[in-house]
């Protein structure tokens, strides 16, 4: 299998390293309009071809690792040529788009996959199967933090470039799609670009979701919480620890209620890359044409909460509180 790998920059550069070293140097080839970016792959992939405009023949598959405005145009384009697609999220600015995209590859008969790299993640993956199994009891609310100073975008805002992770793990946990979205942002540094949202996702099972992300913020935070009726959990992608179980519940006695607190307990996980992992599934389901986990319509499902997310945002439509004016 050939793979040209559409953008060596930030995360595209991940990429390129993996598949090096699934298919061997000789079977990637690197487009980048940025000559750095090429020697700098070529340097640590010598074998490896490059260009510096996106190629579409004499490759079997595109791995699409551009700023996010052009990930439908480029998926669409490889699909039309009848090449499997791996974007990363999100995978289209619109639900419309999104739409295009899943029934392209359909139509085509072409694997069509989102980098929601942290369905990938051991952690993440452990927390679908607690939840499966009832550990938690219902479970009650997810609070997810995804927070830093910079990267800081000017093509999309922070609620698209970073709150597909969030919406992604939350949809997986739960295996639903949100019945309704608020969120509120605020642009502080560019006029239209929102360096800060907050979602609030609410789920037909009675489940809370609350999403905070930030590109402006003084401490780095990539922290997931699951609070359910028998047990909680905090995933902290940061800690070494990352999978922490507590056996924290609240009960009701004859006069009201009581916490009840044990100590926590770290979930062993295996030591295994989330990104190598999502590109052993892509190379997979192209072999076998088998659907992967994070298809098409995974990601059109985070697009279409994200868009609804976004007109929240610009429809602004608050309650006064009483006695402010």
């Amino acid at each position: 299998m050939r793979v040209a790998i559409l953008g060596a920059g930030g995360w595209g550069k991940n990429h390129v390293r993996v598949f090096c070293e699934l298919l061997g140097d000789q079977n990637v080839l690197v487009c980048d309009p940025d000559v750095s970016r090429r020697e700098a792959a070529r340097e640590s992939h010598p074998d490896i071809s490059l260009c510096d405009t996106p190629v579409f023949e004499g490759v079997d598959a595109v791995v699409i690792a551009t700023p996010a405005v052009t990930h439908y145009a480029l998926a669409r384009k490889a699909l039309s040529e009848g090449l499997h697609v791996l974007v990363e999220k999100p995978m289209a600015l619109t639900s419309r788009q999104a739409e295009e995209l899943v029934a392209l590859a359909e139509k085509t008969e072409r694997i069509l996959m989102v980098d929601h790299l942290l369905e990938y993640h051991p952690a993440v993956q452990e927390l679908k199967r607690l939840i499966s199994k009832g550990h938690f009891g219902k479970v009650l609310h997810l609070s997810s933090q995804r927070l830093n100073l910079g990267v800081i975008r000017t093509e999309e805002n922070a609620l698209w470039s970073l709150a597909s992770h969030d919406i992604s793990v939350m949809l997986y946990l739960l295996d639903e799609q949100p019945e309704e979205v608020f969120a509120k942002g605020e642009a502080f540094l560019q006029p239209g670009v929102e360096d800060v949202a907050c979602l609030v996702l609410r789920f037909a099972s009675g489940v809370l979701g609350h999403v905070h992300v930030s590109w402006l913020d003084p401490v780095k935070t990539r922290k997931l919480i699951v609070v359910g009726e028998s047990r909680m959990a905090v995933y902290d992608d940061l800690a070494e620890e990352k999978l922490v179980l507590f056996d924290f519940r609240v009960e009701r006695t004859t006069s009201g209620f009581r916490t009840a607190r044990e100590n926590g307990q770290s979930v062993p996980l295996a030591s295994v890359e989330p990104l190598r992992s999502m590109a052993e599934a892509f190379l997979q389901s192209v072999k076998t044409g088998a659907t992967p986990p994070s298809d098409g319509h995974d990601g059109l499902r985070v697009v279409r909460v994200l868009e609804q997310a976004q007109q929240s945002i610009e429809q602004r439509k608050d309650l006064t509180v009483e006695g402010t004016k």
